[in-house]
């Protein structure tokens, strides 16, 4: 008898028991898991949130966001304003653009046309005969550096960008290479890569 209560008694805990006993027994399937994947997402350019008609004061909004690293985060910001529910909140990004940074003057020593350089979004090409030689990062501030083979002396000439995820760009002469140094808006992954008409940076 006590042989068939212990059969009963374990035939009934395995058909209660859960497939993951670390997740909660009522699972919220929206709950972010952090993960190490890189997800190629579309970029945000705009969109409008409709209020409803009983609403009167836009308290707090949170974002959820995915790091570099995969890992998620919250951050809540706080507003506490009236709102008119009749008008759409909008949340809006600037989206692609392009810069392209004129040739420089001409200095005592050479002109400066040995390279042109064009800004589309958080993609930069740069139009250059020269051989590239290295690239590296920097910190404080976060840069990403490009050394192209060049033997003909300039005058240093630098740009504001002004654009996510470029700030600025400077290009220097260090004797038998020219030096290019994009100054960043923080940390990105960053992959240059060559081809037929020169050197192409994505940083994202």
């Amino acid at each position: 008898m006590r042989i068939i209560l212990l059969l009963s008694t374990l035939l009934i805990s395995s058909v209660c028991a859960r497939e993951n006993p670390f997740f909660p027994m009522t699972e919220n399937k929206n709950f972010p898991i952090s993960n190490n994947r890189t997800e190629h997402k579309p970029p945000l350019t705009s969109m409008t949130y409709n209020f409803p008609d009983q609403s009167r004061i836009l308290k707090e909004v949170t974002f959820t966001f995915q790091n570099l690293d995969g890992s998620f985060e919250t951050r809540k910001l706080e507003i506490d304003q009236s709102i008119d529910w009749r008008s759409p909140l909008v949340l809006s990004q600037s989206g692609a653009y392009k810069i392209p940074i004129e040739e420089p003057k001409t200095s005592s020593h050479t002109k400066q046309d040995f390279i042109q350089i064009i800004n589309s979004g958080n993609h930069i090409s740069f139009f250059t005969k020269e051989q590239m030689l290295r690239t590296f990062n920097l910190t404080e501030p976060e840069s990403l550096v490009i050394d192209f083979k060049h033997t003909k002396n300039f005058e240093p000439f630098e740009k504001d960008l002004n654009g996510s995820p470029y700030k600025k760009i400077r290009i220097d002469y260090h004797g038998t290479f020219a030096r290019a140094t994009l100054t960043l808006d923080g940390h990105h992954v960053c992959n240059v890569a060559k081809n037929e008409k020169g050197i192409t940076a994505v940083c994202k």
